[in-house]
């Protein structure tokens, strides 16, 4: 069986400056975890070209070879969500939104030979990664009235992807974990949403095998793989202050491959 084609020439993989919004994000300041590449790094991309102030994270603070900065944050340590959020305020004196990019593919195994450190790992960057970002930036979001947070998912966490269920349980307890966050801070102006893409064009395709990428891809309608330009396209919108009665929402972006 052959592997996916990642050179899809049925669309764009990059985004088209001419979509961009110039000022949508003038004066916000906007958080992104996973920004060192694939979907957090495109998002960023547009966020800077449309007026953000952005902060940019990941597992390994580094350069990420376009200019940016990425600052250090283990996302499963609460204390490192903390100090992130401590030196946010003290340099940009205010805080927007984010946007939660980060994420780990997991063991890709049978449940009955899913080994129980592989599973832990995949909850706790997945799923608990997440939870440590909206308990330490909630609290400033609702104290100003005003807020915006972007929480990746995963159309597995619809269907559940066989072979993976750390990855889909992780990913379904995140769309819980939104729907709750987002009940909680309704009344304070603040919206929490999730995105569920199916497969997009990043490096966590290569983590799964030829034959998993193709069972994958014939599920999906449209027959392709997504690009890292439609996801920063609907990221960014419900970051903006356009998105204000959206909130508690998983938004498919999966090609057809979920129509419930």
């Amino acid at each position: 069986m052959t592997a996916v084609d990642t050179t899809d020439s049925l669309h764009v993989t990059t985004a088209d400056p001419s979509t961009f919004y110039p000022g949508r994000f003038a004066g916000r300041v906007i958080l992104v975890t996973g920004a060192a590449g694939g979907l957090g790094s495109a998002a960023v991309d547009r966020l800077i070209h449309e007026g953000a102030s952005v902060v940019c994270t990941d597992v390994v603070g580094d350069e990420d070879g376009t200019g940016r900065d990425i600052a250090a944050l283990d996302v499963t340590d609460r204390a490192a969500w903390d100090e992130t959020l401590t030196r946010v305020l003290a340099t940009h004196g205010r805080l927007d939104g984010a946007l939660f990019a980060h994420g780990i593919q997991g063991p890709e195994t049978t449940i009955t030979a899913m080994p129980f450190e592989g599973w832990s790992k995949t909850m706790s960057v997945n799923l608990d990664g997440c939870f440590h970002g909206l308990a330490a930036l909630l609290p400033t979001l609702t104290e100003q009235g005003y807020g915006r947070v972007a929480i990746l998912s995963s159309i597995s966490a619809r269907e559940g992807n066989p072979l993976q269920a750390a990855y889909s349980a992780s990913k379904a307890a995140v769309v819980s974990l939104v729907k709750t966050a987002a009940k909680e801070v309704a009344t304070h102006n603040v919206t929490v949403n999730a995105i569920a893409p199916s497969m997009m064009h990043t490096r966590m395709l290569d983590d799964l095998s030829p034959e998993r990428n193709a069972a994958l891809l014939a599920r999906v309608p449209m027959g392709r793989v997504g690009s890292t330009a439609e996801f920063s396209a609907l990221a960014t919108w419900l970051l903006s202050t356009e998105a204000s009665y959206v909130t508690g929402q998983t938004l498919d972006l999966s090609g057809g491959r979920n129509t419930a």
